[in-house]
């Protein structure tokens, strides 16, 4: 250890002519140290990276500096860095990294810098600093120091601690400087088998795989307030060819984290088309249901409150075609007609949810189907109903009494009013409130 610390003293004060005892004390401490006293706030030593970085002046120069021969720590000049397009994200990812992959050496410190000690003696034999440089050196866990005021003033230090295998684990632009200047040759690095490319035992294609029932933040737009924020459960899925074992699911989180909560419906075509990429697949699929809610006022009260509605973005590209869908479950009552007539004093209601999907050339509001739904049911649904409001809503249902069938032909009917929509499928289903069973009709169509 002695052998190699003398020639580096004698290296380091012949670059750094301005360094003094506290200079090469900080140098030894980094080798044997790393960086990770400097990292204690990590949002604060990020900030100040990027600024620090931001104001340098780009200097060509030396980019790493290897203190120690055999150590695996350098410097990074900042200025040379800048000079030579270095990426400061992957210098920060590179110096977080550096305090996961380096082991701290505090025994060889102590050892090394007890020779540096007396060496520098030689150097700086009045210096009072060596003895309090002695003292941090030897605790438990070595302190570390900072530069002298007059290193700090003439060479104006702007670098950070990395670690070379931190360097390499980076990899990247940063890696690219470090062979460059080092001309260190890449490690062979073992290839783990790619399971899912393998070929599967039923050579058989699939249809569809992917991922679903994760929660998402999303963006809607709403009629009356613009924007309106709510979360979807997502499915994301690929056909999957039949020479292919498996997908790589993992590559649907990172396209959908692409959009960090501003997914929106204009821009489900763009998240298909990237999954196309990602998968060089020939057809994708994404759905998103959601909760919305529309504010509705009381009949009789006018009190408002907020009323929940499931609805769904549904989006594909098949054939290089791209076909979106718009849905929307809308909770109902329906009132039996055949009850009503055949009893004098009352007839049974019930719960029923009318789901409307459509295809259209042009778009088209969540508000405007939950309306056409809610004008073909007996009578709509509200959050909040005072005696009044209630009154009046159940004489509402009694005078329109809808069986199942009548639900979806009058939405049917309305929807063909719409040139625009392409194609529309109407589903009616009641929880039937003195049968054993669930009634339900439905109708898919498009234009007459």
């Amino acid at each position: 250890m002695s052998n190699n610390i003398i020639p580096f003293i004698k290296r380091y004060l012949s670059i750094y002519s301005s360094a003094g005892p506290r200079d090469v004390y900080k140098a030894l401490y980094q080798c044997f140290m790393g960086n990770e006293h400097m990292l204690g706030d990590c949002f604060h030593a990020k900030k100040c990276l990027f600024e620090e970085f931001e104001s340098a002046a780009p200097i060509a120069g030396v980019v790493f500096e290897r203190l120690l021969d055999d150590s695996e720590i350098v410097r990074v000049n900042l200025r040379a860095f800048k000079a030579a397009n270095g990426d400061i994200d992957q210098l920060w990812n590179a110096v977080n990294l550096t305090t996961k992959v380096f082991k701290q050496q505090p025994a060889e410190f102590a050892e090394a810098w007890n020779s540096a000690s007396k060496a520098l003696v030689e150097f700086f034999p009045n210096s009072p600093e060596i003895k309090l440089l002695d003292d941090l050196a030897n605790q438990p866990i070595p302190q570390a120091a900072h530069h002298s005021e007059r290193f700090r003033r003439e060479e104006n230090p702007s670098y950070r601690i990395v670690s070379v295998k931190a360097i390499e684990g980076i990899g990247g632009n940063i890696y690219e400087l470090f062979v460059n200047q080092y001309g260190v040759i890449p490690k062979q690095t073992e290839v783990m088998s790619d399971v899912a490319g393998q070929r599967p035992k039923h050579e058989i294609a699939i249809d569809r795989v992917g991922i679903e029932n994760l929660q998402y933040p999303i963006v809607v737009l709403d009629r009356d307030n613009k924007r309106q924020s709510t979360v979807a459960q997502v499915q994301m899925s690929v056909e999957l060819p039949s020479i292919w074992r498996g997908t790589h699911l993992s590559r649907f989180i990172e396209i959908i984290n692409k959009y960090r909560g501003e997914i929106t419906q204009g821009q489900i075509e763009e998240i298909l088309i990237e999954i196309l990429k990602q998968f060089k697949a020939q057809s994708a699929h994404l759905t998103l249901e959601f909760p919305y809610f529309i504010e509705k006022t009381a009949p009789v009260s006018r009190l408002k409150s907020l009323m929940e509605y499931k609805a769904v973005f549904d989006g594909e590209i098949e054939s290089g075609g791209y076909s979106f869908k718009l849905g929307v479950i809308i909770p109902v009552t329906t009132l039996c007609p055949c009850s009503k007539e055949l009893c004098e004093k009352s007839a049974h209601s019930q719960r029923a949810y009318i789901k409307i999907e459509v295809k259209s050339r042009s778009f088209i509001w969540i508000e405007e189907l939950v309306e056409i739904g809610e004008r073909s049911a007996s009578a709509p649904l509200f959050a909040t109903l005072k005696r009044e409001d209630e009154k009046f809503v159940t004489e509402m249902a009694y005078e329109n009494p809808r069986f199942v069938e009548d639900v979806v032909r009058a939405v049917a009917q309305e929807l063909r009013k719409n040139t625009d929509i392409e194609w529309f499928r109407v589903r009616t289903s009641s929880d039937e409130s003195i049968h054993n069973h669930r009634a339900f009709a439905l109708i898919e169509g498009g234009q007459c």
